[in-house]
Parts: C-alpha cells; sequence; structure tokens
C-alpha cells in the first residue's frame, strides 16, 4: 500500500465511479482498476461494492477512507516542511565571548533579509574557532586579532581600544580615559590571549604590569573585577557586560585589536555564507563605549 494507490482509492470513493475517477486522474480505466485490485489483494478485504450505478464503500472501504485522508494529509505537511527545511539557509557561526554583543547588529540584518535563516553558533576561543573554520566544522568565525591570516580570508568589522574595569569607589560609577601608567602598581586581570599583548604595551612605555589573574574567559574578568579583586583590562565592546563598574578607556594605540570575520581561504563560500560576508561589510560595527 502506497500514497499514490490511496489516492486513487478517495478519488474513485468521492466520484462513485472508475471511470470518472480515472478521467478526473488522467489516466484510462484499466490501469486505476488494477491499481485498486492490488489493494485490496494486499489488504484482504473488498473496499467497493460494484452496481451499474456505480461503487460505494464497503464498513472496510469507510475505514480506509478515513485514516487515508488522515495519511495523505499528513504526507503533505511533511513533505511541505521537509521543502521549507530544505530552502532554509543555515548559518554555521562562530563567536568568542567577547563578540558577541557587537555582532548582534550584523546578525539581526542577516536575519531580517533572510527571514528563513537560522544559527548554528558554536562558541569557543579565537584559536579554537580558527581551527575549526579549518576543519569545515563552522563556515565563518568572528575572531579578534592578533592572529594569522595566511589561510583565510576576512574583513575587519570592528576597531576597538582596550578598557580598564574596576569596582567603584564611589557610589556612582565613573568613565573616562587612563594612561597605561595609571595602571601601574594595580593588579590586573587578563584574559590570556592578550597577556602578550599587554606586557608589550607596558614594556614600550618601560612600565611592568601586575598581573593577578590570567584567565581564558573576558566575562570571568569582569566578574572578577565587580568583586573588587582587580582591574581587568578587557576589549570596549564588553563595556555592556560592566554596569556598575568603572570603565576607563585606555589611552593607548597598542592595545587596540580588530574584530575580524574570517572564512576559509580557496573555497568558494555558500551562499548563505556570501549573504552573512555582505552584510558584514557593508555594516562597520562601533563600540558602545560612550566615554
Amino acid at each position: 500500500m502506497d500514497l499514490r494507490q490511496l489516492e486513487y482509492f478517495r478519488e474513485i470513493a468521492d466520484t462513485g465511479s472508475i471511470n470518472e475517477a480515472a478521467r478526473r486522474l488522467n489516466m484510462s480505466q484499466p490501469p486505476l482498476s488494477y491499481q485498486l485490485r492490488l489493494l485490496e489483494e494486499e489488504l484482504g478485504v473488498r473496499l467497493f461494492e460494484r452496481s451499474s450505478q456505480g461503487v460505494t464503500l464497503t464498513e472496510a472501504g469507510t475505514l480506509l477512507y478515513s485514516r487515508a485522508g488522515e495519511l495523505l494529509s499528513y504526507a503533505d505537511s511533511t513533505k511541505q516542511e521537509v521543502e521549507r527545511f530544505g530552502r532554509r539557509r543555515i548559518l554555521r557561526l562562530g563567536l568568542t565571548s567577547s563578540t558577541v554583543a557587537p555582532m548582534i547588529p550584523f546578525i539581526a540584518e542577516y536575519a531580517r533579509r533572510n527571514p528563513e535563516a537560522s544559527f548554528e553558533v558554536h562558541d569557543g576561543t579565537t584559536f579554537s574557532l580558527f581551527n575549526s573554520l579549518l576543519a569545515g566544522i563552522i563556515d565563518v568565525s568572528v575572531v579578534r586579532t592578533p592572529l594569522r591570516l595566511d589561510e583565510v580570508e576576512h574583513t575587519v568589522l570592528c576597531t576597538e581600544p582596550m578598557i580598564a574595569v574596576s569596582a567603584p569607589a564611589e557610589e556612582t560609577p565613573r568613565r573616562g580615559r587612563a594612561a597605561l601608567s595609571e595602571l601601574t602598581g594595580r593588579p590586573l586581570i587578563v584574559y590570556r590571549r592578550y597577556e602578550k599583548l599587554i606586557t608589550d604595551a607596558f614594556a614600550a612605555h618601560s612600565l611592568e604590569a601586575d598581573f593577578f589573574c590570567v584567565c581564558d574567559d573576558a566575562r570571568g574578568a569582569v566578574l572578577w573585577a565587580k568583586a573588587g579583586l582587580a582591574t581587568a583590562i578587557l576589549p570596549a565592546s564588553m563595556s555592556s557586560l560592566c554596569a556598575g563598574l568603572d570603565i576607563r578607556e585606555i589611552d593607548e594605540k597598542a592595545l587596540e585589536t580588530q574584530i575580524l570575520l574570517i572564512w576559509r581561504k580557496g573555497k568558494k563560500p555558500l551562499p548563505a555564507v556570501q549573504d552573512f560576508i555582505a552584510v558584514c561589510q557593508g555594516h562597520y560595527c562601533h563600540s558602545d563605549l560612550a566615554i
């Protein structure tokens, strides 16, 4: 018993005539009668009573008519669902903890332009996401400099300074600017991948950084700062997670980082990836830090 036979069966039942059903189905009568006979033989029952006036459903035929309608309706809805899913664009996107906030406008614009789009997001560090991209696990990734770019194509999404974040000494959190020299002698919390960048920046001014904690997640650094343990040095886009803290932009060009969108070199991106790249190249993000 297949869906085609059920469609034939219901058409015969609806018309009450094998000849009329064959006409509506745009087929000749013998093949239709043959399919009906095969169905009755498979089920081991008579589905119709035949007479000179046409055919009428038996009790078994009446039951099958109801069930066949349900099965055909379910098959049709399944077909439509699968077709819709086939048209959906699934973007496999890598995001680091410090790039989620600045990427939301890009993602929202892409979703607006592509209503059928859905996302498969992979969280990780810049380096783990870089490896996932090269392995084909993700289609495109958002990362931060410093990073080698010889194996990937890229576009710059944002250039931003670092900020110094600490528990407020007063009731109202302060915002402003800070020179590196103002951070000497303070215990610092830094994201591990910026440890060398920050060390080199201090050394260039003959200063020394006091690292109280080196961690692997920028969000964890914010929590340490909120606890008053030390001053966290973070990319400026992390300021959205620093409510209630003192935030000062570090006045040091060497500490600026770029947020990049990267994809594999030498392989044409899928249409969904091409569209996401186009959205990102058409809009330049900016830090929401207001000093």
